[in-house]
């Protein structure tokens, strides 16, 4: 059905878009960057990199660059709770936090400097593998990610990584390679939006995964700097009550920065369907180095949730009770023809702007059927096309029963036999033996006639004699 993406685009680019965002926004940083009357196809997408889809139907509504290289950030992070998720089946289990899990953050490399953390302490001894899953996707904690690599592949960290990676083929991505577990910058460590959306839309059927990135705050133990234990918050400003980018449909679910990537976000949101929605290397800095005080990245997300929930619905396109064609029935019993309907109902994903009617229904079916047939019989397909492209081929299936005729059908057999070959060629040696048999008896009955006259000849001969 992701055909339907192209339907959506060629539309959209030439419909007018009416009212599509109400959302209130009282700090002024960011009110400039949310557009009211949203339109991606005219108005300013902020992300270098797009992929957004109805998961409920699978279509894609929008999409920018979708398969092009970019960084991933901390949104690596949803791969490694997947594996986490996935290689764990005791979450109270505590772990194991050697030095080791923090020494590349203390390092020479720019790159691992300062990240974020979840103020998790090494050498800890009261830290489950659930509190490093918090851990790792509310703060978006680095060293969290270590641990839990650490701890479930035995210290070998490039074990965990070949994890990912492996998960990442089995998930289709052809764009996705790891080299970490937090997402920190390096060189080879990158993704696309689209594999990106297929990693989380899998991340999110985990019920646990779910529960967890949609959770805004989380008690972490006691610790060394923390003797009362502490609370860690969701990073995601998309479901914090008191942010300006606060959105109600939203759920998870992970935000990633890096100088390289940007500002990276994937995010879910429910109104009255569901979407996902990723968008990569959204500005960060500006030209002079400084940080942008919005976030474009979130503006993005609520700008293209509110254009989706307002310009798109499910429009039934085709009615599994609407009578399509009827077909003639050879043979039929007080019936000459049959007629055909769809199968199912089709109901697609279409910008409220399309007429229904617009659509093409191309109907292929056989020219006649003999009876009997069936209730639910495939007599031929309907395809359902927009501007020339297929959305979907339904079958095309009888709507009622027809007997067949018994007479018609014995008289058909009788009569067929008249056209066999058989029959013909037998009619024929039947002809030329009757006609060999009419001219042997001839020949005989000339012959017999010659031998009674010759007969008769010889007795008045012989009666003239004496």
């Amino acid at each position: 059905m992701n055909k339907i993406k192209r339907l959506i685009s060629a539309v959209l680019s030439a419909a007018a878009i009416i009212g599509c965002l109400a959302v209130n926004v009282h700090a002024e940083e960011a009110g400039s960057a949310i557009v009211s009357g949203f339109d991606p196809y005219t108005d300013k997408v902020w992300s270098e990199a797009v992929y957004m889809v109805n998961t409920d139907t699978g279509d894609v509504v929008f999409e920018k660059n979708a398969e092009k290289k970019m960084y991933p950030a901390s949104t690596a992070k949803i791969m490694t709770a997947i594996i986490a998720l996935e290689n764990v089946s005791d979450w109270n289990k505590k772990v194991t936090i050697p030095y080791d899990c923090f020494n590349e953050f203390w390092s020479d490399d720019p790159n691992k400097n300062d990240p974020s953390n979840a103020a998790i302490e090494p050498l800890q001894e009261n830290l489950t593998y659930k509190d490093c899953i918090y851990g790792l996707m509310l703060p978006s904690g680095c060293e969290a990610a270590n641990i839990l690599a650490y701890n479930i592949c035995k210290g070998n960290m490039q074990a965990f990584f070949d994890k990912m990676n492996k998960k990442a083929k089995e998930l289709g991505c052809t764009g996705t390679n790891f080299t970490n577990a937090h997402g920190l910058h390096e060189d080879q460590n990158y993704t696309t939006a689209k594999d990106m959306f297929l990693i989380s839309q899998y991340a999110m059927k985990n019920p646990k995964f779910a529960e967890v990135v949609s959770t805004y705050e989380y008690a972490m133990p006691e610790n060394e700097y923390n003797p009362d234990g502490y609370s860690i918050f969701s990073t995601i400003s998309l479901i914090r009550p008191t942010s300006v980018y606060f959105y109600e449909y939203a759920y998870g679910i992970k935000t990633g920065t890096t100088d390289q990537a940007g500002r990276c976000l994937v995010s879910a949101a429910k109104k009255q369907y569901n979407y996902m929605l990723v968008t990569l290397k959204a500005p960060y800095r500006d030209s002079e180095g400084e940080y942008y005080e919005e976030w474009y990245s979130m503006v993005d997300h609520i700008n293209l949730y509110e254009w989706a929930f307002e310009n798109f619905a499910m429009t039934t396109i085709v009615e599994k009770n609407e009578q399509i064609t009827e077909i003639p029935v050879v043979l039929g019993e007080n019936a000459d023809h049959v007629i055909v309907k769809p199968d199912r109902d089709f109901t697609a994903l279409m910008p409220k702007a399309i007429d229904a009617k617009s659509v093409q229904k191309v109907i292929t079916t056989y020219d006649e059927v003999k009876a009997p047939v069936k209730k639910g019989d495939v007599l031929g397909v309907m395809d359902i096309k927009f501007k020339g492209e297929t959305i979907v081929t339904v079958n095309l299936v009888a709507a009622k029963d027809v007997k067949r005729s018994e007479f018609d059908y014995y008289m058909g057999r009788i009569n067929k036999q008249f056209t066999e070959p058989w029959f013909i060629i037998s009619v024929i040696c039947f002809v030329i033996l009757l006609v060999c048999f009419i001219v042997t008896k001839a020949i005989d009955d000339k012959n017999r006639r010659k031998r009674k006259a010759q007969e008769k000849r010889r007795m008045s001969n012989y009666a003239k004699k004496r």
